[in-house]
């Protein structure tokens, strides 16, 4: 389709002078490491993102370094899933120009644009949860024209096409936990389009069942295999039952979730505006209202997909309120999605209206040329909003100059001796295991990161100091500021300044 092209070309040129050219901190450069080393990423374990993240690495191995080949392969699964919403609404409008601007103001909102610069599982979360939207949409259209009266009548391309979202379902399950919310809706929209399936072809949806659950487990079996293994980056070292289930579970995070009606609607509210805009949120939500009452002349079965839709951002929306993360705006990706095509579907209402009051004027009385214009003016009027939004983000993105954890981790080694250890904590234990297994660097350093405190069994940082002053190693601390003073009550710490702005190593002398 000509909006999904247009929209995913439009996207990665804006995207990739903004990728970030290095290794990160944080998740980033975890997920810059794991997935080209094969090792086990943290929970739950994201085995569909390893898998293709190793494979995006030697396919991208033109360009430039690991690194930046993991966050150009994010820029491009984001750019591919606005593509998926221009190309769902012009399935369901059989409009372009609406379309591509659905697409574009998905791809322009912060969130969106801030998850396509770097490695994060969320980009593909965006891309197979947009996918897997595409080919349900095509499945109903494809049922409403072979099977009008929902009778459960077979017909081999619906069947290829629920058969395709059967296996990317499996795959978004073995990248995100984010995917069960979605699987209600699913269930749904089958029982709405096509109810006789079930009791016709029990064959059929229990082979659509068999392959959802046999890639599942066959992604997930890579998490205790490739832990046997001692893969370089080993989260939770997942050899038992119970650390698998500890693992894939993410039972280490079960306490973040909180009341999710804390301080009502209003914080999801500014999440919607912050990120498509007050107007792009208003618009959305007219456009589900249109396509609701049927005044969206959509093509396929009208209410079974709305309600497909709604299925979806509510679950979602419900648990991103809930999950109190760091930095919860990503768990938002796929009802910014749905909202975007919800603005396609106004946008088609109103182009309709256009169009009509045009035809109401009669055409052949209004000269080619004032048609055109007409035309291309309710065009720029559609793209206006995205547009707008896309030139201000390609202004107010800093992550394509951002070399801060290169200089960081160049720093780091350069002040650790020979055969030294590291104690570190998550932010910086990741760039650091980017340097040791993805770059080759310092193999005489041994990196501990407090994951690595329990999976060891030090349990705290004196145990490990302990451990290893017995070893008559150099010993170095990476710890929050909180930290240090405590622990120069127990040790002689000097510090090792890195550049500005970001951690110091502190070496514990005698």
């Amino acid at each position: 389709m000509v909006s999904a092209l247009g929209t995913f070309v439009v996207a990665l040129i804006l995207y990739v002078p903004t990728v970030m050219p290095t290794v990160g901190f944080w998740d980033t450069a975890e997920f810059q490491t794991v997935g080209p080393v094969l090792g086990i990423a943290h929970p739950t374990g994201f085995p569909s993102y390893v898998l293709l993240t190793w494979a995006a690495n030697i396919l991208l191995s033109p360009f430039g370094q690991t690194a930046f080949r993991i966050n150009l392969f994010s820029a491009i699964l984001v750019a591919g899933g606005a593509a998926l919403v221009a190309a769902t609404v012009q399935r369901l409008t059989g409009r372009a120009v609406p379309a591509i601007a659905a697409g574009l103001l998905l791809a322009s909102a912060p969130i969106t644009w801030w998850e396509a610069e770097r490695a994060d599982p969320h980009a593909l979360h965006l891309f197979l949860s947009a996918l897997l939207l595409f080919l349900l949409v095509a499945w109903a259209q494809r049922v409403r024209e072979a099977d009008p009266d929902g009778r459960g009548l077979a017909d081999r391309t619906a069947d290829r096409l629920l058969l395709g979202a059967s296996a990317v379902y499996a795959v978004a399950l073995g990248n995100h936990a984010l995917t069960v919310l979605l699987a209600p809706g699913i269930l749904l929209l089958l029982l709405l389009v096509q109810p006789r399936m079930f009791v016709r072809r029990p064959a059929f949806v229990a082979a659509c069942a068999g392959l959802i659950v046999v890639l599942t487990v066959l992604l997930y079996a890579y998490i205790p295999i490739r832990a046997s293994m001692n893969p370089p980056l080993d989260y939770a070292r997942p050899t038992t039952p119970a650390r698998f289930a500890y693992l894939v579970l993410g039972l280490q995070f079960r306490g973040l979730l909180q009341n999710p009606t804390t301080g009502g609607l209003g914080p999801v509210v500014d999440i919607f505006t912050l990120q498509l805009s007050a107007a792009g949120l208003a618009i959305g939500l007219a456009g589900l209202a249109a396509w609701l009452l049927g005044l969206v002349r959509s093509r396929g079965p009208r209410l079974p997909l709305a309600l497909l839709t709604v299925a979806w951002f509510v679950p979602v929306t419900i648990f991103a309120r809930a999950y109190n993360d760091g930095f919860a705006d990503r768990y938002y990706l796929v009802p910014l999605a749905l909202v975007a095509v919800w603005a396609g579907l106004a946008g088609s209402f109103a182009w309709d209206l256009a169009a009509s009051a045009l035809a109401g004027l009669g055409t052949r009385a209004v000269p080619r040329g004032i048609r055109l214009v007409a035309i291309a003016l309710a065009a720029a009027i559609v793209l206006a909003l995205p547009g707008q939004r896309a030139l201000a983000g390609q202004s107010q993105q800093t992550a394509g100059s951002d070399n801060a954890g290169a200089r960081w981790l160049d720093a780091a080694y350069a002040i650790l001796p020979r055969n030294a250890v590291v104690i570190s904590w998550w932010s910086y234990s990741t760039p650091l295991w980017y340097g040791r297994w993805v770059e080759g660097r310092r193999p005489d350093v041994t990196i501990v990161d407090d994951r690595n405190l329990l999976d060891e069994g030090y349990m705290t940082v004196p145990n490990a100091v302990a451990h290893f002053q017995a070893l008559h190693r150099p010993i170095y601390l990476i710890r929050q500021p909180a930290d240090i003073p405590s622990l120069s009550t127990r040790y002689h710490l000097v510090q090792h300044d890195t550049i500005p702005g970001y951690s110091p190593l502190w070496e514990i002398v005698p």
